[in-house]
C-alpha cells in the first residue's frame, strides 16, 4: 500500500472521528437545554408557591432512622461531622447515629471521643469498626447495614454538614411508598478559596440544577452518595452497595432506577460541605470519578436499553449515563488536533464547516452551562461583563484538563482497574497527604498535553490551518492554569 494512501486513510479515519464525537456533542447540548428549560419553569413555580402541599399523613411518619457516616482517615472534619448528625432534629427513641470508622490514624481516637461525649447526653450513637477494611466504602456501608435499626437509612460523608431539619424535611417524602431514595442540595463553604474550588462549585452547581429538571421530567438521574437518605428495603432489595466500582453510589442510583424505584430531589434542602483546594487532591477525585463512571455506564447500558422507556427519557439516560465518556472523548479531539493539522488541507474539506460547529455548540453549552452553574451553586454575577466573559471561558477551558483525567480514568477502566480507591483528603489534611502514583501519570500527562497544543498552534501557522486554533488556544489556558496551581502547590501554596 502507498505512503499517500496510508495517510488517506488516516485523514478519514480522524475526520470520521471527530464527526463522531461533535455529534454526540451536539445531542448532549440539545438535551441539557431541554432539561434547562425545565429547571427554569420549575424554579418559577417554586417561586410562586408560599408553601407545597404536604403528602397526605406525611405529618404523622417518622419511622425509626438511622444515619451512616463512613470515615476512613478523616481527622481534620470528623469531629464536626459526628456533632452535626448529633443536632439533627427526630422524635425520640427514633434516631439511630451509626459512625463507621475505618481509620488508621488519629481518627479513631476523636470520633470515639466525640462519640462519648454524645452517648454521655442519652444520644443514641455508637462508633463501630470492622476487623478488615473490605471493599473500601461500600463494606463499610454494608457492615453498617447490618447493625442498623432504621427502615431509613441517611447517609453522610465526613466533609458534610447537615441542617438541623434535615430528616424532618426529608422523611415525610418517604409517606409514598414507591420512593426508593431521595437526594439533597449540596452548598460549599470553601467555595471562593480559589478559582479552582470555584470551578468545582460551579461545576456541581450545574449538575445538581440540571437534576432538578431531571427530577420533574421524571429522567434518569446520577446522584450523589452523600447527603441522601434510602428506603432500607430498596437498598436489600437491590443487593447493597457493589464493591466492584468506585462509584458505589451512582451505581447503586442506577440499579434502583432500572427496578422502578421512583426518586426525588429537594434543592432546598443543603448541607454543607467541603471542596479539594488543592490541585492533586483535584485530580486524583476527578479520576477516579471518571473511571467509575465510565465503568458503571458499561456495566448498565445493556440493562438500559432493556428498559422500557420514552424515547426522550431514553436519550436523557444515554445522556446522563455516557456524559463522562464524552467528556473523555472531548480530550480525543485534542489528540485529533496536531494529526489533521498536518493530514489535512482544511480549505479543501469539509472540516472547518465540522470545527465551526463544533465552536458554535462549545459557546451554547458554555453559556447554558454557565447559567446553570450560577442557579444550582446559588453564585453571584461577576461585576462587569468582561470579568463574566473572562470567568466563563477559564471555566470552559477548565473542562479540558478534567477530560484528561477522565480519559485516563476510562482507560485504566478498559484495563480493568475498577476497584482502586484513593480518599479525597480534606481540611488541613490536605496539604499533608501523600500524593498516589496515579498523579504523578496525571501531571506527566498535563505536561505533555500542554506541550502537544503548543506544537499544535505552531503547525497550523505553518500549514495555514487555523480553524482548530482556538480549540488548542484553551487547551493551552485550561492546562497552564493547572500546571501553574501545581508549581505553587510544591512552593506550599494553593491554588489561586
Amino acid at each position: 500500500m502507498q505512503l499517500s494512501t496510508v495517510m488517506a486513510c488516516l485523514s478519514v479515519g480522524a475526520q470520521a472521528v471527530f464527526l463522531l464525537v461533535v455529534v454526540y456533542f451536539a445531542l448532549y447540548v440539545l438535551l441539557e437545554l431541554r432539561v434547562l428549560f425545565i429547571s427554569r419553569r420549575v424554579e418559577r413555580r417554586r417561586l410562586s408557591e408560599l408553601s407545597p402541599a404536604p403528602a397526605a399523613g406525611a405529618e404523622n411518619f417518622s419511622p425509626p432512622v438511622t444515619v451512616l457516616l463512613p470515615i476512613c482517615n478523616e481527622a481534620a472534619v470528623v469531629q464536626r461531622l459526628i456533632d452535626a448528625a448529633c443536632r439533627l432534629r427526630y422524635p425520640a427513641g427514633a434516631l439511630q447515629i451509626l459512625v463507621l470508622d475505618d481509620s488508621s490514624d488519629a481518627t479513631s481516637e476523636l470520633a470515639q471521643a466525640t462519640v462519648d461525649a454524645h452517648a454521655a447526653r442519652g444520644i443514641d450513637v455508637r462508633l463501630l469498626r470492622r476487623p478488615q477494611r473490605v471493599d473500601y466504602k461500600a463494606g463499610n456501608l454494608r457492615h453498617g447495614m447490618r447493625q442498623a435499626n432504621g427502615e431509613f437509612v441517611a447517609i453522610f460523608d465526613a466533609d458534610f454538614v447537615p441542617p438541623e431539619d434535615f430528616l424532618l424535611q426529608t422523611i415525610p417524602c418517604f409517606s409514598d411508598p414507591a420512593l426508593g431514595f431521595l437526594q439533597t442540595g449540596i452548598a460549599y463553604e470553601n467555595r471562593d478559596a480559589s478559582f479552582l474550588t470555584r470551578f468545582q462549585a460551579m461545576e456541581m452547581g450545574h449538575q445538581q440544577y440540571v437534576t432538578i429538571g431531571l427530577s420533574e421530567d421524571g429522567g434518569m438521574a446520577s446522584l450523589s452518595g452523600s447527603s441522601c437518605v434510602w428506603r432500607r428495603a430498596c437498598v436489600e432489595g437491590l443487593g447493597g452497595w457493589n464493591a466492584s466500582t468506585v462509584t458505589e453510589d451512582v451505581d447503586l442510583g442506577y440499579r434502583a432506577q432500572f427496578g422502578d424505584w421512583k426518586y426525588a430531589y429537594l434543592p432546598q434542602v443543603i448541607s454543607l460541605s467541603v471542596l479539594p483546594e488543592t490541585v492533586s487532591a483535584f485530580r486524583v477525585q476527578r479520576e477516579r470519578w471518571g473511571r467509575g463512571l465510565i465503568h458503571g455506564a458499561c456495566k448498565h447500558v445493556g440493562q438500559m436499553f432493556r428498559q422500557r422507556m420514552p424515547l426522550i427519557q431514553r436519550l436523557h439516560a444515554i445522556s446522563t449515563m455516557f456524559s463522562s465518556l464524552l467528556l473523555a472523548a472531548i480530550y480525543l479531539l485534542v489528540l485529533l488536533s496536531l494529526p489533521l493539522n498536518y493530514l489535512l488541507d482544511f480549505g479543501r474539506s469539509g472540516m472547518p464547516w465540522v470545527a465551526g460547529g463544533f465552536f458554535v455548540l462549545v459557546a451554547i453549552w458554555a453559556l447554558d452551562n454557565a447559567f446553570g452553574a450560577h442557579r444550582g451553586a446559588r453564585l453571584a454575577q461577576a461585576p462587569s461583563v468582561v470579568r463574566t466573559l473572562w470567568d466563563t471561558y477559564r471555566y470552559v477551558a477548565m473542562f479540558l484538563p478534567m477530560a484528561w483525567y477522565y480519559f485516563a480514568g476510562g482507560l485504566r477502566a478498559l484495563g480493568g482497574v475498577h476497584g482502586e480507591f484513593h480518599r479525597t483528603p480534606k481540611g488541613a489534611d490536605e496539604r499533608q497527604a501523600s500524593t498516589p502514583r496515579i498523579n504523578r501519570l496525571l501531571f506527566a500527562g498535563e505536561v505533555f498535553t500542554f506541550i502537544y497544543s503548543v506544537l499544535a498552534i505552531v503547525l497550523a501557522w505553518r500549514q495555514g490551518n487555523y480553524f482548530l486554533v482556538p480549540l488548542n488556544l484553551t487547551v493551552c489556558v485550561g492546562f497552564g492554569m493547572v500546571l501553574h496551581w501545581s508549581w505553587r502547590e510544591r512552593r506550599g501554596h494553593a491554588g489561586a
